[in-house]
């Protein structure tokens, strides 16, 4: 079994800007995952750790309300993803 997979990010606005303050965490995947969550910084970037590869769902939700949930493949090497908050 795989520990501690890499899953980084940024977080962006619908124009393609980095979100900072942005609250980004996992709501589904393959096996019980941890209840963490982070705030991104200012450049919106987000790194989390998968227990397993398979498929995952993050949520994120920005300080202004809007949020969103958006599938992702982790896989032996981990992950990258951009998370739009339209």
């Amino acid at each position: 079994m795989n520990t501690g997979l890499q899953v980084t990010g940024t977080v962006q606005d619908s124009a393609g800007q980095p979100v900072g303050g942005a609250t980004v965490m996992w709501a589904d995947g393959p096996v019980p995952l941890p209840e963490v969550a982070l705030l991104t910084p200012a450049d919106g970037s987000s790194v989390l750790s998968a227990p397993v590869a398979g498929h995952c769902t993050l949520r994120c939700r920005s300080d202004m309300g809007a949020q969103v949930t958006q599938d992702v493949a982790v896989g032996p090497q981990g992950a990258q993803v951009i998370v739009r908050l339209d």
